[in-house]
């Protein structure tokens, strides 16, 4: 524990979260409409293998994480190389290159590794137990908001601007978010050169964690490919600011409110309740036709997935040792990687509605992982 970890270095975790405000209007905005505007000029598969090969370069970038970070010279460094790919991303898209997307879309799978990472080994040691759920919740809050102001703002500039004019103006504000960056003070560098524990990715309590991981990255993958696909056959193309906006403002709302919740109960109650939430979301959303189930499905999803990383974290954070979190951290997010390489493919294979299932079975696994990650962790407890 990094002692008087409180009103010091909440600088960082307010540093953080503004950041992830710009970095994800800009980045989160292309993301999306780079699906949706690729899918109408028939182009969709050319937007899916650029999806899949940032998350699948996020995947294994993060198993490499406690290597790279020492390498690039500590967090700080890290953290805002990490971001600086974002930018050079969502400006990539604005030349409409195939080849230059497709080598940026790695580019920024490596960088998103050092990005989250660094981000939460920060957070985490600028945080206590008592409010770590309500830091990683605020992270993931000002994200969300990023992508609901992105959202708006890109539907307005979709329908007046040219697309390459578009996707300046996204990385622009992308780049803000690298700025604020630089004023952050982590509280430890990580500048030691750790060994390579590939042990780490099969560990029985990061194994115990796998479902729930998998289970809420692959509902993420879901949100900029299936869903987008079911609102537009229901609803129309118009729909999608909307629907979407809905769903963001319940992912701000799961994310601060339930990260916070989880300070003051069980974490573990707390993730199985998000579970169940989310079962119950994914099975109105997918099986109705009617807009009243179908929003109330979008809300239940929301809460649930934009909850449970940070109240995992939080947990991670309670029940490992501090000289194990970068490794951790790094298997979080390689574990929750596979999950959205896994939504991705799931529509190259599925239908809308049948690209659910997977999460289906994951979330139903999940429930038991919960009380062998507890059992496996009660030695680790501090």
């Amino acid at each position: 524990m990094i002692s008087g970890a409180t009103i010091p270095y909440m600088r960082n975790v307010w540093l953080i979260a503004c950041s992830f405000f710009f970095i994800f209007f800009g980045f989160g905005t292309a993301q999306l409409y780079l699906v949706v505007l690729f899918n109408d000029q028939g182009r969709g598969q050319l937007a899916l293998l650029s999806l899949l090969l940032v998350y699948g370069a996020f995947l294994v970038a993060s198993i490499f994480i406690s290597k790279l970070v020492p390498l690039l010279g500590g967090l700080k460094r890290s953290l805002i190389v990490g971001a600086s790919t974002y930018v050079l991303f969502v400006a990539s898209v604005a030349l409409a290159t195939t080849s230059l997307l497709l080598i940026a879309s790695v580019v920024v799978g490596i960088g998103a590794g050092l990005l989250w990472v660094s981000s939460t080994q920060i957070t985490a040691d600028s945080s206590t137990a008592r409010n770590a759920g309500r830091n990683f919740g605020l992270q993931t809050a000002t994200q969300n908001i990023g992508n609901i102001a992105g959202i708006l703002t890109g539907g307005y500039l979709v329908h007046t601007l040219p697309i390459s004019s578009m996707y300046l103006i996204l990385s622009a504000v992308a780049l803000a978010g690298l700025v604020l960056l630089s004023w952050v003070r982590p509280p430890r560098e990580e500048l030691e050169h750790r060994s390579f524990k590939t042990f780490f990715a099969f560990d029985k309590r990061m194994l115990a964690l796998f479902p729930v991981l998998f289970g809420f990255s692959f509902l993420a993958g879901q949100a900029f490919t299936a869903m987008n696909v079911i609102i537009v056959a229901l609803l129309g193309l118009g729909a999608i600011p909307l629907v979407i906006g809905i769903f963001r403002v319940s992912n701000i709302a799961g994310s601060l409110s339930i990260g916070t919740i989880s300070d003051w109960f069980s974490r573990s109650l707390v993730i199985a309740f998000l579970i169940i939430v989310g079962l119950i979301g994914i099975v109105l959303f997918t099986t109705t036709r009617a807009l009243a189930p179908l929003l109330i499905g979008v809300i239940c999803i929301g809460v649930s997935l934009s909850a449970l990383p940070p109240v995992c974290l939080a947990w991670m954070k309670e029940r490992l040792h501090n000289e194990e979190y970068l490794h951790a951290f790094g298997i979080f997010y390689v574990y929750s990687n596979i999950g959205v390489v896994a939504a991705v493919i799931s529509n190259l294979y599925l239908s809308p509605r049948a690209s659910f299932i997977p999460v289906i079975v994951a979330f139903l696994l999940a429930l038991p992982g919960i009380l062998l990650f507890q059992s496996f962790t009660q030695k680790d407890r501090r």
